[in-house]
């Protein structure tokens, strides 16, 4: 049976995870993102890569408003359907928050459930845990549209401390509820109830965090950096090479091409 997170987990370089957004609004590629282009988008991630291809249907961005797993599904659905078509051996990641939605996307082939909740609708678990599927438990608090508030930005005990503390019960519920520790990555969430000062002390400490888990970055185009989605590119590609060099499994990017570009560069100036 083919097991994605084993796969991950012996590979002898990290992965590329391209962001293939279904919103129509993501927060990067504004009505670019929409679901009509999608397949499109994807197929040019993968030519470009890609190990993995991250399909997301709801934005989750600061502020934004919730998606309804119904309609989350009307989006997804029909990508991922096509995707499995056009490219039958691609790893397919499905970025949500709802249980209906991941179940239904286990369904269709997907290959990952990257849930930027922490694991808190049981739900969602239990679908990943039926399936024997691999689970990204992206360290987050709160919802979309309060996570920035001066309730979840705090990190009185050191931000990494307790990044790693809280992501640590989030991994005991998914045990509980029947997901193979194995298949377990984990993302310490840049951009997800942090300011800037915290997303940047937590991308300085990453060789610190602990190895008995996977880790996987999702940097790219975040507004920690300052300026617009635009203009972050350079900025990104920098910090993802340093988070490759600090030990990171899978790096979560909108542009793979770039990234392994300047890890081509990089090996040739060594």
């Amino acid at each position: 049976m083919f097991d994605p997170a084993s796969c991950l987990r012996n590979m002898k370089r990290c992965a590329f995870m391209g962001i293939v957004n279904i919103t129509g609004d993501s927060f990067s590629e504004g009505p670019s993102s929409a679901p009509e282009s999608a397949v499109r988008r994807a197929i040019a991630l993968f030519e470009a890569g890609a190990d993995i291809l991250d399909l997301g249907a709801e934005s989750t961005r600061p502020g934004s408003t919730e998606v309804t797993p119904g309609e989350e599904c009307r989006r997804l659905l029909p990508v991922l359907r096509k995707l499995k078509m056009s490219l039958p051996d691609t790893w397919i990641s499905v970025d949500t928050r709802h249980g209906e939605t991941a179940a239904a996307a286990l369904a269709e082939g997907a290959h990952i459930i990257n849930d930027v909740s922490m694991g808190r609708d049981e739900a969602l678990l239990e679908a990943v845990a039926a399936r024997n599927a691999m689970l990204v438990l992206c360290h987050s608090r709160g919802t979309p549209a309060d996570m920035n508030s001066p309730q979840y930005t705090a990190y009185p005990q050191g931000v990494r401390q307790t990044v790693e503390a809280e992501l640590a019960g989030a991994v005991k519920s998914a045990i509980n509820a029947g997901v193979l520790k194995e298949h377990i990555f984990l993302d310490p969430g840049i951009g997800f109830a942090k300011d800037a000062l915290q997303c940047r002390t937590l991308i300085a400490e990453a060789d610190l965090f602990s190895r008995e888990f996977p880790w996987l970055w999702g940097i790219s185009r975040k507004s920690f950096m300052g300026g617009t989605p635009d203009s972050r590119g350079e900025e990104t590609v920098k910090l993802e090479c340093q988070l490759i060099a600090a030990g990171a499994s899978v790096i979560r990017t909108h542009d793979v091409r770039a990234l392994r570009c300047a890890l081509e560069h990089e090996r040739k100036g060594a």
